[in-house]
């Protein structure tokens, strides 16, 4: 009889990541990970930065698999060190917003739902947007939403009402627009930008996002752009994004892009796949496509 050889996945957690409690997750791989299919390690992040570190060690001791346990952005240090490796990505989705998850129908803040999506799932190969940043796999942006990022990562209580608080708090009483020009393709265009994102997965997270049909592995960024617009319409945005129709917003213009570049600020803070960063140089994004691997559910069909 043949031996089947198992699979080596390292499960990387982020022990302060989102709202959920991850004390109990280790005792959930160990009781659901299916032993036919995996040999498990288990590790957790110190630092940031740690994952992307721990990631590459794995890849370099020859794991097939990397299963990020956190939010967007512990995910995002993680594939940093598995874009154009065959490790693949696993997610048990314990974030915040958890974008990333919710496009690949990955069940949030459930870690057995999320480790039967390892049991029975398969590989697909999704784009990455690479810059001289490194790089994002949701969404990147500027104006309102790394405003917000910002704010909301000081937040002691975590959530979704601590996120819209974030959005009216920081839209009423702190934000102002930010001057950029920015080249998207071949189309130029210098303004103040109330906000600016780049999406390739379809939303920020909580299921908001802009567009319906974003594509992981399409080769294309779908941008939004929202210019100035009177207060009193936030709710009628906010809903706008919750059914994801930016078509209906007056003061939004929407644009399909491989490349984008933006002239740098000292003072500009961006956002990548939810975390906030200041940048002072020009940023150069563009997609990689179908660089990364990932395992998502079996019956997934579309992306």
């Amino acid at each position: 009889m043949k031996e089947i050889t198992r699979k080596r996945i390292m499960f990387i957690i982020n022990p302060i990541s989102g709202v959920a409690r991850k004390e109990g997750i280790p005792e959930q791989i160990a009781r659901f990970l299916d032993y036919v299919q995996y040999d498990f390690t288990i590790r957790y992040t110190q630092y940031a930065g740690h994952a992307t570190e721990i990631a590459k060690e794995a890849v370099e001791d020859g794991y097939e698999v990397v299963c990020a346990v956190g939010g967007d952005g512990s995910i995002n240090e993680i594939a940093q060190s598995l874009v154009n490796t065959q490790t693949a990505l696993g997610i048990i989705p314990f974030g915040s917003g958890n974008g990333l998850a919710s496009h690949l129908s990955i069940p949030a803040r459930n870690a057995q739902g999320a480790i039967d999506v390892l049991n029975n799932s398969k590989p697909i190969m999704i784009d990455a947007v690479s810059t001289n940043k490194g790089y994002f796999f949701s969404c990147a942006g500027f104006g309102l939403d790394s405003s917000v990022a910002r704010r909301f990562k000081h937040h002691a209580i975590r959530g979704f009402l601590s996120y819209v608080w974030a959005i009216i708090s920081e839209l009423f009483f702190y934000f102002i627009p930010f001057h950029a020009k920015v080249k998207i393709d071949e189309v130029e265009i210098e303004r103040d930008f109330y906000l600016f994102t780049a999406f390739n997965a379809n939303q920020y997270g909580y299921n908001f996002g802009p567009f319906p049909f974003t594509s992981l592995k399409d080769g294309l960024l779908d941008v939004i752009v929202i210019n100035k617009f009177p207060l009193w319409k936030l709710l009628y945005i906010f809903f706008c994004l919750a059914l994801k129709r930016a078509d209906l917003i007056k003061e939004a213009e929407t644009f399909r892009a491989k490349k984008i570049e933006i002239k740098g600020d000292p003072k500009r803070v961006y956002q990548f796949d939810g975390d906030h960063f200041i940048f002072h140089d020009d940023l150069v994004m563009e997609i990689e496509p179908q660089c990364l691997k990932v395992l998502v559910p079996e019956k997934l069909n579309t992306l």
